[in-house]
């Protein structure tokens, strides 16, 4: 009897380290998992649409909603970068132990103050775009172009308030959807969001002047509004009232008045920006009744219709027919990980970090690193150095990177296709869609704010 039982578990054990080998083989060479487990991963999944006029985002979403439509659009426009929630702002209570810890903080990687998140869902990994340096305006003379949100377009006034009517098809999106994160050392950072708005920003202003900057991560609608952390003042693009109109508004950016002292936001009023009217999104921001007496005529006011196809997207002087597609929330029936939400492409989380897509000589260089530090730190790895040392590391993914010069995606062409052959403004220095954009959009240098007339 006892032979009997000892040969069923020396079975049961050959069985087991069998599948184990079969499954560790069947990977692929980078570890990741093969389209099959990939495919039969996928098909463990249960989905269930999102309501159009359900406002609750949260964190979760991240990670449960699928942004294919968002990650097919963008890619050849920047790319697509796998890293931690806590990077862009999240703390999550049960984050994922997936890689190295990080030693980033909010208030260093997105310059806001006390704005902490914290959510009970365990995060995995999340994917933010990067806008590629070809989207980037010249907001200073012998500067390089850099992007900055909400900048390179132009303010309407619609029935849903101020909407930001962007230069490029790709901005248009990343202006109505998510949220931003302006990092130190790899510039502003798209995060995907499913709810649409005419602009997602925080709004300050005085008497002369009008500011605005894009809402960071984990900031979402709570009984109809929404209340934003205090923002670094570089975060804000400033402009006189008189230019808040103008076409490619960043070209009217100043942050100090005409004496010549510095603008400072904390001394400019709280404006109300987003909040929920009769069921409908509504971004508010300055007093349209003082931007028409300044300008010293009437602000023609545009209709918002909302369409579920890009290709469907149309601009006209009275009609803007913007891109608002639905959305599928999944979950694993198994808890486990799935892939139908990830970008098709992305820059791993290590070769992120460091600039290096070996991620074998990340590791042995981190493991090298280790012993050099251990006799002189008394077990505290690296604390004296960990303070800006992933920023110093993302300095050699900012310089020289083979996606900052040269992006596969990017090969010189980035908006052929929308275009059109438009001419670009000779004095943008790398602007690329100053002149027209859009298949035919009446809006840029004709449109002059939707009221000019």
């Amino acid at each position: 009897m006892k032979t009997k039982l000892i040969f069923r578990a020396m079975g049961l054990l050959i069985i087991l380290a069998s599948l184990f080998v079969l499954f560790s083989c069947s990977k692929s060479a980078d570890g990741n998992l093969t389209k099959e487990q990939k495919e039969l991963q996928d098909k463990n999944l249960e989905s269930s649409s999102v309501e159009e006029n359900d406002y609750a985002e949260s964190d979760e979403d991240l990670t449960a909603v699928n942004y294919k439509e968002f990650y097919d659009q963008l890619a050849p426009f920047g790319e697509w970068v796998e890293v931690k929630p806590e990077e862009i702002g999240l703390a999550p209570k049960t984050a994922s132990t997936k890689g190295s810890g990080s030693g980033f903080s909010l208030s260093s990687l997105m310059g806001i103050k006390d704005a902490f998140a914290e959510t009970d869902a365990g995060l995995g990994m999340i994917y933010v775009w990067k806008p590629s340096t070809d989207l980037g305006v010249t907001l200073a003379a012998g500067e390089d172009p850099v992007y900055v949100p909400y900048s390179n377009g132009q303010w309407v006034n619609t029935d849903a308030g101020w909407y930001f009517k962007a230069s490029t098809p790709a901005e248009e999106t990343t202006s109505h959807y998510g949220r931003w994160v302006n990092s130190p050392t790899a510039g502003w950072l798209w995060v995907p969001g499913r709810v649409w708005a005419p602009a997602w920003v925080d709004w300050k202003q005085n008497d002369g002047y009008v500011a605005w900057a894009p809402i960071p991560p984990s900031v979402y609608l709570v009984d109809g509004t929404m209340t934003v952390p205090l923002m670094e003042n570089n975060n804000y693009t400033i402009v006189e009232r008189k230019y808040f109109l103008e076409p490619n508004v960043y070209r009217y950016n100043n942050v100090y008045y005409d004496k010549g002292n510095r603008i400072y936001i904390s001394d400019m009023t709280e404006t109300q920006g987003i909040v929920v009217v009769n069921n409908v999104i509504v971004n508010k921001g300055p007093d349209v009744n003082i931007i028409q007496t300044i300008y010293g005529r009437n602000i023609e006011l545009v209709k918002i219709k909302h369409v579920k196809h890009f290709n469907d997207v149309r601009y006209s002087d009275g009609l803007y027919s913007v891109y608002s597609p639905g959305f599928k929330r999944y979950k694993s029936k198994n808890n486990g990980r799935f892939t139908i939400n990830e970008p098709t492409s992305y820059k791993r989380y290590n070769e992120w970090r460091t600039g290096k897509s070996d991620e074998k000589e990340f590791k042995k260089e981190e493991k090298e690193n280790r012993k050099e530090n251990n006799g002189n730190d008394n077990g505290k790895k690296h604390d004296g150095n960990e303070n800006g040392s992933k920023h110093e590391i993302g300095n050699k993914h900012e310089n020289g990177n083979k996606h900052e010069n040269g992006n596969k995606h990017e090969n010189g062409n980035k908006h052929d296709v929308n275009d059109n052959g438009n001419k670009h403004d000779g004095n943008d220095k790398g602007n690329k869609h100053e002149g027209g954009n859009d298949k035919g959009n009446k809006h840029d240098d004709n449109d002059k704010g939707k009221g000019k007339k």
